[in-house]
């Protein structure tokens, strides 16, 4: 480029430090690109790539993702060879973890994100890696490539990056124009840096790189003090947050990497004061916060399909806000792990290797589990780094954010449901709250208006339970018991009947026969037993404690919290009601002579349960004689920031795990509160009203739940859409005639002056 006005090593030092914006780098390409040595190029020397590029990614963050896992494939291959130089064979090490433990060093290893640009407005994202980096003759290949740049990597078992993702998939998100400039100097090479950038040229459909004298520039020296390892900027870089990337950035960023071996810096230019943030990943950045978690539940569950096979599920419950109160802290505390958008899109994440393959939202939580209460603060993480790369491949989209749309994730959303559904921790929780909320209701509701409403509606009485009319309310909790187990357990007892950790009875060997746990020929069951050993028994890295079965098949999920082992038992197929089994456990390491302790029980086969579903309700005369009407609560004005209601919303509805429901009615919803104001109620009309209203919006919020559920409860495309938040937007609309339908001329007379 003889006779440019900058230099090749100019103009890289340029854009790197002092080029932030599109307009910025447009200017300088400007007054180069006229040089007749310079050019450019089809990325990958594909002409038809913009299909290609524009195609991999969804999403920003996602995107950016597979940048940072490339840093950490860098860093781990420069250790690799300066180990085993080129004398290997790719099978060194069985997986990621593996590797990082013998080749990462927290001191040596480098990878740093920095934002440069506008306060609040446009700016770059830097990545810098000191990896292997790539030598002049591999930078081409490597990194300007569509098809082929995780190429070497297919050689590793231990690497992430292989499937050529994170190279060209920032490239949609990089502003309007496409800017990504490139940088990297071999190990092995110090100082012998190649570069480029590449743009996207909407004229011939298609991203392009710069070359001089048809290759990418060179140059011999240092960009920002380091002679070696890969710069990759990204110019105005597409994502939600302006603010600095130390906070919410990084949040959001820690969705995508769950555990890094590599510590990454997050530095943000734009702004004074706020220094540099550390990350190795989101479970890290739990791990150092515990005192914000209620609790966290280890549950190690074998799928029924051979892709997902046996998995370990990890579930985190933060503290509701009067208990970060009760220990000094805000709720504020807790937003860089459960609210905000992420919570929303992300709240259970599918692993591999420390970085998110797919994902569900919180709506999985509400919607399918129906844990309304906690849903907001509950993560469920699912490592699924043990699966071979063809597994991958059936269970996530190459782009790796999201699963497939085959058997193996319907299997895994399925289980998954009901292993969230059933999880004590959550269920306990979510009773604890909602029962701060529901008031003990000394309202007796007149038999004569239910049974007129359900007269003159008579297809409501199919959403009514038989039972009681009066809902019970249960204030009798669990005193918090106090539990510390041991590194090795000294006992192991069946427990034949269970109410809840400090409530319970174990099975007396001596003194009666074996036990027998009747099992159902189509459904499994959960078994509970005494286990005094610590939680993490079954999970930690040292001396690993384990629960054997002599047909381990037979154990389909294993979960230890608070001394209580829960195993859910599932027969084989070929067993049907009749048949039994002698089931044998034992439990290893433990402190006793043998070093291991064990139980014997039976397992006998019943009849198979039908599952019932609620038909469509038909028309008798009975009226309302032994219908149980669900639990209801009034919500005065003064409680409507709880309930985040207005003047406006009329009911909230919270299904539970078990199929029961509680409401939460607005007692100064407007349709109330106007009926009032146009009617000359007597007191006793005024009660009368009430109790009507009360009763309609119970029964009209119910009847629509239930007929939403049994036309679109199976239904995938509404996966996402919660009935209940349905039923409460149609409400506001019912709520405004219910008064007026259901108080008939001659009723509203008798309750007026």
């Amino acid at each position: 480029m003889s006779g440019a006005a900058l230099s090749p090593e100019e103009i890289s030092r340029e854009l790197i430090k002092n080029r932030h914006t599109e307009q910025e780098v447009a200017s300088l390409i400007h007054d180069i690109e006229g040089h007749p040595d310079v050019d450019w190029v089809p990325l990958g020397r594909e002409p038809n790539n913009y299909s290609i590029v524009e195609n991999q990614q969804a999403d920003a963050m996602a995107a950016f993702t597979e940048l940072v896992v490339n840093s950490i494939d860098a860093i781990i291959l420069r250790s690799f060879f300066s180990e085993f130089g080129d004398d290997y064979t790719g099978e060194e090490f069985s997986s990621l973890d593996e590797a990082a433990e013998e080749l990462v060093e927290q001191d040596r290893d480098d990878i740093e994100v920095i934002a440069a640009g506008e306060q609040n407005g446009p700016y770059s994202l830097t990545l810098y890696d000191n990896g292997c980096g790539q030598p002049r003759g591999r930078f081409e290949h490597t990194f300007l490539n569509v098809l082929t740049p995780g190429e070497l990597k297919q050689e590793f078992d231990f690497l992430q990056g292989k499937y050529g993702m994170g190279s060209t998939g920032v490239l949609p998100f990089c502003g309007e124009k496409g800017y990504k400039m490139i940088a990297s100097a071999g190990f092995n090479s110090p100082n012998e840096w190649s570069w480029s950038i590449i743009r996207k040229n909407r004229e011939k459909t298609r991203y392009e790189y710069l070359v001089v004298d048809g290759q990418p520039p060179q140059f011999d020296g240092e960009i920002l003090d380091r002679d070696r390892g890969t710069f990759v900027k990204c110019f105005e870089y597409q994502n939600e947050f302006k603010s600095t990337i130390t906070k919410r950035f990084r949040h959001r960023l820690e969705r995508y990497v769950t555990e890094s071996p590599v510590e990454i810096q997050l530095t943000d230019t734009r702004y004074d004061g706020w220094g540099d943030a550390n990350t190795k990943g989101l479970l890290p950045s739990i791990d150092d916060r515990r005192k914000l978690l209620e609790g966290v539940d280890r549950i190690e569950h074998t799928f029924e399909n051979d892709v997902l096979g046996t998995k370990d599920i990890e579930i985190y419950l933060f503290k509701d806000e009067d208990q970060l109160e009760e220990i000094g802290l805000s709720k504020g505390v807790k937003e860089a792990f459960v609210t905000g958008t992420k919570q929303t899109e992300q709240a259970i994440l599918f692993t591999y290797n420390g970085q998110t393959h797919g994902d569900q939202g919180q709506t999985f939580i509400q919607r399918r589990c129906n844990l309304r209460r906690i849903s907001n603060d509950t993560l469920v993480v699912i490592d699924f780094t043990d699966i071979n790369d063809a597994d991958v491949v059936d269970l996530f989209k190459p782009s790796r954010d999201r699963l497939q749309n085959k058997r193996p994730s319907k299997v895994l959303k399925s289980e998954l449901e009901e292993i969230i559904s059933e999880n004590e921790m959550l269920r306990d929780e979510e009773e604890r709250r909602k029962s701060k909320d529901i008031k003990e209701d000394s309202e007796e509701l007149e038999e004569d208006i239910l049974d007129d409403l359900l007269e003159r509606n008579p297809s409501l009485k199919g959403y009514l339970k038989a039972g009681d009319k009066a809902p019970v309310i249960d204030e009798s909790g669990d005193d918090e018991v106090e539990y510390d187990g041991n590194f090795y357990p000294s006992k192991f007892n069946i427990i034949k009947s269970y109410r809840s950790r400090g409530d319970y009875q174990v099975w007396d060997e001596e003194g009666e026969e074996m036990y027998v746990k009747r099992i159902p020929s189509n459904k499994s069951s959960l078994q509970r037993f005494e286990l005094d050993a610590e939680d993490d028994f079954l999970s930690r890295e040292k001396e690993t404690g384990s629960v054997d079965a002599e047909m381990p098949s037979i154990i389909k999920s294993k979960r230890l919290k608070d001394g209580i082992l829960s195993l859910r038992i599932d027969p084989p197929d070929a067993f049907s009601s009749g048949d039994n089994l002698t089931m044998k456990l034992d439990v290893n390491p433990a402190d006793t002579p043998t070093g291991s302790l064990s139980q014997t029980f039976k397992v006998e086969i019943t009849d198979p349960v039908e599952k019932t579903k609620r038909t469509t309700p038909k028309d008798d005369n009975s009226g309302s004689a032994g219908f149980e009407l669900p639990d209801a609560t009034w919500v005065p004005e003064e409680e409507w920031d709880r309930h985040e209601f207005n003047e406006h919303s009329i009911v909230r509805l919270e299904p539970s795990p078990d199929g029961e429901m509680t409401l939460f009615i607005n007692e100064d919803a407007a349709p109330l509160v106007n009926f009032r104001k146009r009617n000359s109620l007597k007191k006793s009309g005024k009660e009368y009203v009430r109790k009507t209203y009360k009763l309609g919006v119970i029964l009209y919020s119910v009847g629509q739940y239930m007929e939403i559920e049994r036309e679109y409860g199976e239904d995938p495309r509404w996966e996402e859409i919660d009935p209940a938040q349905v039923v409460q937007t149609s409400m506001k609309g019912i709520a405004e005639s219910l008064l007026d339908q259901t108080i008939t001329d001659d009723k509203l007379k008798e309750i007026t002056y």
